[in-house]
């Protein structure tokens, strides 16, 4: 198919609403850009294994995935980033060590080190299934992403912190109330964009990506248009080049409509 531009979609608080489903403009927008040429893609720091149902109602046949960790386009596996043995024995210990728990994540599946009542809260509020407890899931499984489950107040703020100094060599987001994102220190959704990009018939399209948090921000800056939702973070919106409205008043086909895609 020959493409005329390329539209990125966050999920949570921007493509999906709060029962984690896309509502009805959300699908008629999708549609009306497959018409029109445009590819979508899901640009999230959810998993691949975990998108297949909105891929599918959706019609959307890319997606970077992991926060830029995993990249795939029209069913091929374009790139991963699997995290060092070493950093995922060094941080495993750790957290074990400050009772943290954590979440292992590939494109095919997840596990968790352990069952706690954050771990609980946070599968509920995403309405899945929380995933089986194998500590040991890098020994036979790579890992491209991880969760630690840390509390968004002035406590967990600061283990965070803690946490990004001495693990350099990983990038946290802050992408929930309950929990960071993990991936290697280069990866993000811009570096999953560019590999995408990198493919021949998408070459020199123009690209508009929205999203409205932390792990928003490098593929808004990437994209010829950065669109905040009118819920985004204020430093998301700071950067974007345009803001729409938020999540749950159409934001995503006012904005597509506005530039021209639908």
């Amino acid at each position: 198919m020959s493409y005329k531009a390329v539209a990125l979609f966050d999920l949570d608080k921007t493509l999906l609403n709060p029962e984690k489903q896309i509502p009805p403009e959300n699908l008629a927008a999708l549609k009306a850009l497959k018409d029109n040429h445009v590819l979508t893609v899901l640009s999230t720091g959810r998993n691949y294994y975990e998108l297949a149902d909105w891929m599918r109602l959706g019609q959307i046949p890319s997606a970077i995935a992991a926060n830029g960790a995993d990249v795939y386009h029209n069913g091929q596996h374009l790139f991963e980033s699997p995290v060092g043995l070493p950093q995922l024995q060094r941080l495993t210990q750790q957290a074990k060590a400050d009772g943290l728990a954590l979440a292992y994540y590939n494109g095919r599946r997840s596990a968790l080190s352990q069952n706690t009542p954050e771990t609980e809260a946070n599968y509920q509020w995403v309405r899945q299934t929380p995933p089986p407890v194998d500590a040991n899931f890098f020994d036979h499984d790579d890992v491209c992403m991880l969760l630690i489950f840390l509390a968004h107040n002035a406590q967990g703020d600061k283990m965070g912190d803690w946490y990004r100094q001495a693990f350099p060599e990983l990038q946290f987001y802050r992408n929930g109330e309950s929990t960071l994102d993990i991936v290697n220190a280069n990866q993000s959704k811009a570096s999953g964009l560019e590999i995408l990009m990198k493919q021949p018939e998408l070459a020199g399209l123009p690209t508009y990506a929205f999203g409205d948090g932390n792990n928003d921000i490098e593929i808004l800056k990437a994209a010829t248009v950065g669109v905040a939702m009118g819920n985004a973070l204020p430093q998301v919106a700071a950067i974007a080049d345009y803001q729409t409205d938020d999540y749950l008043h159409g934001g995503i086909p006012k904005a597509l409509k506005h530039f021209g895609l639908i």
